[in-house]
């Protein structure tokens, strides 16, 4: 028997509309599916939803606080051809610098913005290979 496999991962946003605009008009990405508080994004295999806080709350049956900007908790990662012309596309579309692209010593190149929850957004460009044998990813 085989272990679980990832289906899909929900981001606890404050405003659904918001957050589908960030990742439609900014990165790109469409709507697959959207139902009041809750909205699903076409990324392939691993599916991305966005789920409001109050929403997320009801469900639970307790309130949620917003997270911490200076301690996030995880980072939405997207593999680009070019981390440099991505990273550089989505400033200009209005999304918040956080990390310039940076060549990373387990063969990526990456660079950082924010959603408008805070959320970090990697932008992954592989690159021709580990600069050293004992090089890992974090």
């Amino acid at each position: 028997m085989s272990g679980p496999v990832p289906d899909y991962v929900v981001v606890i946003v404050e405003d659904v509309g918001r957050s589908v605009d960030f990742y439609t008009q900014v990165l790109g990405l469409r709507v697959a599916h959207r139902s009041g508080p809750y909205a699903q994004l076409d990324t392939g295999a691993t599916r991305v939803g966005l789920y409001e806080r109050a929403a997320m709350a009801a469900t639970l049956g307790r309130p949620l606080r917003s997270p911490d900007p200076d301690a996030p908790a995880f980072e939405l990662g997207f593999k680009v051809d070019d981390c440099d012309a991505a990273y550089a596309a989505l400033v200009d579309k209005g999304a918040r610098g956080v990390v310039e692209p940076t060549d990373r010593a387990w063969g990526q190149r990456t660079g950082y913005v924010v959603d408008p929850d805070g959320h970090l957004v990697e932008l992954a460009e592989d690159l021709s290979g580990p600069t050293s044998p004992a090089s890992a990813a974090p």
